[in-house]
């Protein structure tokens, strides 16, 4: 009788510690380069400098081969699926990075795949290294969203309702 009530008294305290256990850590999946295809633009993602990541809170990841594919994704997408976290990749380790944290440089000398020439980076100093050479301007996160707005998405339904017009 005493063994059931201790039983019955450490019942909830396992079946948390079982839950608990079973719960998968959310993070970025590799990318298998060459096969697998972009969730916006259905482009082969090919290039590691810029295959991205939106991942869901419950742990279904979408795979982008741009940051600008990632970006309009996320826009179009951000009120109507639970987002857990969004990665790109640091241009000079190729590791994923949260896309919050990242700082980007936008310039023609690093043409990304969708040619919106958004490249990614960890840390400051590298960035610095690589805007000397090819030039550019520096952006966060907010920036990336607003740029990614107004030249790709606008531009995108401007030429849609042209093309309807006509």
């Amino acid at each position: 009788m005493k063994l059931l009530k201790l039983l019955m008294l450490m019942a909830p305290a396992i079946l948390f510690f079982m839950f608990a256990s079973c719960e998968r850590e959310i993070k970025p999946v590799p990318i298998n380069y060459g096969q697998d295809e972009c969730d916006y633009c259905r482009m082969k993602i090919t290039d590691p400098r810029y295959g991205s990541e939106l991942i869901l809170k419950t742990g279904k990841v979408y795979k982008f081969d741009s940051i600008e594919c990632l970006t309009a994704f996320f826009i179009q997408n951000k009120g109507k699926m639970k987002i857990h976290s969004l990665w790109v990749p640091d241009f000079v380790t190729k590791k994923f990075i949260p896309a919050e944290k990242a700082i980007y440089l936008h310039t023609k000398g690093l043409p990304s795949p969708m040619g919106m020439n958004l490249t990614a980076f960890e840390k400051k100093e590298e960035l610095e290294k690589v805007k000397e050479k090819y030039g550019g301007e520096v952006l966060n996160w907010e920036q990336v969203i607003d740029l990614v707005k107004k030249q790709w998405i606008e531009k995108k339904h401007k030429m849609k309702m042209n093309h309807m017009n006509m």
